[in-house]
């Protein structure tokens, strides 16, 4: 039983994490970073769960199991657990149902899972301050079921490979590519109907249609009814546990930029290098950019794929800049690879690591790489006759230098010259 396989190491690791989060005396750092972990291994789990749905789907064991109840009160209490999650982002959340009294025939298991597939995707993908609409009504036995976002959209292109499995619109986008197509197998299985439509930069809505009468199912199809509480949880994919340095302060210790479209792992790399960096974070490629710019930090790192700008873009434009040529950059992926890791490098990174990583040999890189520009500014800081090319990180580097090189030459004679 491969379901076996994959549960019992995340039930090892759930069971310690809720212990230690039961423990009133945990400190609030270590409570913060066990939420972190809880959180990611409930997704595992979720993810987990998707894919063990698909192998039974195709393998023909997976069965509808139809019971009694009401549809749009199990819709109504699972859109009320993401009001929490669209209120963190400023979202506006509507719902509205019909005909709340009928009694219905549906799986429950099945319906649970699609709209916290549904309802997921609209709370990751709708921008601050954007809305959400989940509009479900009951006609003539049949459940139609609309969640409606704002947001950049779905091109018809897109729209077309929307439900295959591991389809992805963008690879900046975060996810798996299971969600949607597990949605439309599901439907499929209920003997129901998906569709999608969209107007790009605008608005994006999927639309469910379900037989919720009796006459549509076979007898060998029900179960007895369960009462029981809503079992499947939000899809929580991150959710901001520690706040970003607004206020930047400068002190003596050196300057660390972290961009990272991950809240989670934000959180991770600022609590590893917080006492011994002064931490710049930016959550996508191009505030990256305008922070380096701004700042000029001693080190990055910087995840590759992201929204706005990636890793890729962020490095070779601060490479090519004169103001950042010279600050090494550290790049994080979650694709492994030589030639992923070969991209990276061609850029112009200074180096490259895989997720999941070790932070022991992440800080140690860091470090290395801070302390290697140092001794270098230690070293040429004394030398009385220098050459570009002899210090030069890059060619950006050697003609900004040959710049500085002119300019003395040419007016370090004259009186009113000035280093402004």
């Amino acid at each position: 039983n491969i379901s076996h396989e994959f549960r019992t190491p995340l039930t090892l690791i759930n069971n310690p994490i809720e212990a230690a989060l039961a423990d009133e005396t945990l400190p609030e750092k270590k409570r913060e970073q066990f939420d972190v972990a809880k959180r990611n291994s409930d997704r595992l789990l979720s993810l987990v769960n998707q894919l063990l749905d698909l192998s039974k789907i195709d393998a023909g064991q997976l069965k509808l199991r139809i019971q009694q109840g009401n549809v749009n009160q199990l819709i109504a209490a699972l859109a009320d657990s993401f009001a929490y999650s669209a209120k963190q982002k400023d979202i506006e959340f509507n719902v509205a149902f019909n005909n709340n009294e009928s009694v219905d025939y549906f799986d429950k298991d099945a319906v649970e899972k699609i709209v916290v597939n549904l309802l997921s995707n609209a709370v990751k993908y709708t921008p601050e301050k954007g809305s959400i609409s989940c509009n479900s009504t009951i006609k003539n036995g049949r459940l139609d079921l609309e969640v409606k976002n704002t947001g950049v959209g779905i091109t018809e292109e897109e729209q077309q490979n929307l439900f295959q499995r591991f389809y992805q619109t963008s690879e900046d986008n975060v996810g798996t590519g299971i969600g949607l197509a597990l949605v439309k197998e599901l439907v499929d299985l209920h003997k129901g109907d998906i569709k999608v439509h969209s107007v790009p930069d605008q608005w994006t809505a999927f639309s469910v249609t379900l037989p919720v009468d009796r006459n549509s199912y076979k007898n060998g199809m029900f179960v007895e009814a369960n009462d029981n509480e809503t079992s499947i949880k939000p899809i929580v994919t991150q959710q901001v546990t520690h706040e970003d340095h607004e206020d930047f302060i400068e002190n003596d210790q050196p300057i660390l930029l972290v961009v990272e479209d991950n809240a989670d792992v934000r959180t991770l790399l600022n609590q590893t290098f917080e006492d011994r960096y002064n931490i710049l974070t930016a959550e996508n490629g191009q505030v990256g950019i305008d922070k380096a710019l701004e700042h000029v930090p001693d080190i990055i790192i910087s995840d590759i794929m992201m929204p706005v700008k990636d890793g890729i873009a962020l490095t070779k434009e601060l490479k090519q800049n004169q103001l950042t040529s010279h600050v090494p950059i550290v790049l994080l992926t979650a694709k492994a690879g030589d030639d992923n890791e070969l991209l990276g490098i061609e850029t112009g990174a200074d180096d490259y690591m895989t997720k999941p990583f070790s932070t022991k040999i992440l800080t140690t890189k860091v470090a290395k790489l801070v302390e290697l520009r140092q001794k270098l500014h230690d070293r040429y800081s004394q030398e009385l006759i220098l050459k570009p090319k002899d210090i030069a990180v890059n060619n950006i580097d050697e003609q900004f230098l040959e710049k500085i090189q002119d300019v003395l030459e040419d007016k370090l004679v004259e009186s009113s010259f000035k280093i402004e």
